[in-house]
């Protein structure tokens, strides 16, 4: 599992995730005499990034270039610039000619020193030059490299090929998008030469004025899950998630229902790291669940992650999870098996069932996390009746202060239905591996959804 370096727990964002991370750029940026152009669009994190760079792969040794920005401008707009690029590692070049900046570069060269050189942007210099002059200054900037033990990378703003993309060892592109009026942020990688690429694109945030790519989701290790504190109530109207949403969200507001809206890509263990917290928080303050996992998924497996988080009572007297017939868990504690019969009399088993958790529950109230794919597959030959009874239990839910999260895919029947009776609605879905979360009501920025060494507590990097 990744490990992070430093992660603020408290405020749920990611600090500092290694770049050796990201696939093959790691052994690429050790090779000495290597070159990297990173290519992108105005403001989408070039410069950020080859400071990131510097600062893990430059050993102390590396040198900022600029041919675009004053010092000052720099470490205003990258506050921690100023620590990194210390002791005359600033190399202003705005009013030099090109063959000084050549000469600069081959005195590195010619010392054979163990550099990190950013000539950034290197463009700014080029667009300068006849296309003959800027093909032979090219090839000698990468002869340079070639050979030494310098390391030269190169910040570029044209989005098209250039005789620059053929010559260097590896090529990088930041792009910035939006989906749903949302900033994505991804990382392309072209081409790392000598060097397989398992991974050619990451999702990237620039939070806290540094660049973090998103790994891959992983499947959560519940192994090494650790009991999280209870959350108190945000204020007197106002659930807590039991996790760093409340920072988000600023908690649920009681008598209110969740819709968690998911693509099919989403794994089922992502949606869990919204619904387990939370149902744990809930048993924990000493207050009943019922959960109805969506359709595939394990109870017993559910009922396992459960077990090392809440007391036995909470386990036996305050949870059910519910189980299909063919599942044969019957009504042993915690399960309880929804039948096949009219949905009206399934509707009033699982009323009882509510009314009976809300009896035992500290201060009568109760969490109904509901994976409305079971039921919508169970009774699709009566979804009429079957939104009716969704109804009848958000109205419940209204007029006892309880709360229902409800789980359904983006290609679900119900969906427009349950959305029109959904205070709080979320939203997931996959891109380059990475699975994103962002809230629809109320609008919340764009985040990623990462296990961590926690599944109980994770974590959620904010992409800006």
């Amino acid at each position: 599992m990744l490990a992070l370096s430093a992660v603020s727990s408290h405020k749920g964002s990611v600090d500092h995730i290694p770049i050796t991370r990201l696939d093959g750029l790691a052994h690429f940026l050790r090779v000495k005499g290597h070159t990297l152009l990173i290519k992108g669009e105005p403001g989408c994190g070039k410069t950020t990034l080859a400071l990131r760079i510097m600062e893990e792969f430059g050993d102390g040794n590396g040198i900022y270039i600029s041919s675009r920005v004053s010092e000052t401008k720099l470490y205003t707009q990258i506050s921690y610039a100023d620590k990194l690029l210390s002791g005359g590692k600033f190399v202003d070049v705005r009013l030099d000619t090109l063959e000084s900046i050549i000469r600069r570069m081959l005195e590195l060269r010619g010392d054979n020193q163990d550099v990190l050189v950013v000539l950034d942007t290197w463009d700014g210099l080029a667009k300068e030059l006849d296309d003959k002059t800027r093909i032979k200054t090219e090839k000698t900037l990468i002869a340079l490299a070639d050979g030494s033990n310098a390391r030269f990378i190169f910040v570029s703003e044209e989005p098209t090929k250039t005789t620059m993309d053929y010559l260097v060892d590896g090529i990088v592109e930041l792009l910035r998008t939006e989906e749903s009026g949302r900033i994505i942020r991804e990382i392309v990688v072209h081409k790392l030469r000598g060097t397989p690429i398992e991974q050619h694109r990451y999702l990237f945030s620039l939070v806290g004025g540094k660049f973090n790519h998103v790994p891959p989701y992983v499947e959560p290790d519940y192994a090494k899950s650790k009991t999280p504190k209870p959350k108190k109530d945000p204020d007197p109207d106002t659930y807590s998630y039991g996790s760093i949403l409340d920072e988000v969200f600023g908690g649920i507001p009681k008598g209110t229902t969740l819709t968690i809206e998911y693509q099919e890509n989403v794994p089922y263990s992502a949606i869990r790291l919204i619904t387990i917290p939370l149902a744990i928080n809930f048993l924990n303050m000493g207050r009943s669940c019922l959960y109805i996992p969506l359709l595939g998924a394990n109870p017993k497996q559910v009922v396992d992650i459960f077990k090392p988080h809440v007391s036995t009572e909470a386990l036996t007297q305050r949870l059910r999870v519910a189980s299909a017939p063919r599942q044969g868990n019957k009504n042993d504690e915690p399960f309880f098996q929804i039948e096949r019969k009219p949905v009206a009399d399934s509707h009033l088993d699982v009323s009882r069932v509510v009314e009976e958790l809300k009896s035992k529950s500290k201060d009568g109230k109760a969490l109904v996390v509901d994976g409305i794919s079971l039921l919508e597959n169970m009774f699709s030959s009566d979804i009429e009746r079957l939104v009716e009874s969704l109804a009848d239990r958000v109205i419940r839910t209204q007029r006892d202060g309880d709360l229902t999260v409800f789980m359904l895919p983006s290609r679900s029947r119900l969906l427009s239905q349950v959305l029109s009776m959904t205070q709080t609605h979320i939203k997931l879905w996959i891109k380059d591996r990475s699975v994103i979360m962002a809230g629809e009501k109320p609008i919340t920025d764009t985040y990623t959804i990462w296990p961590h060494d926690n599944p109980i507590l994770p974590e959620y990097i904010k992409i800006v």
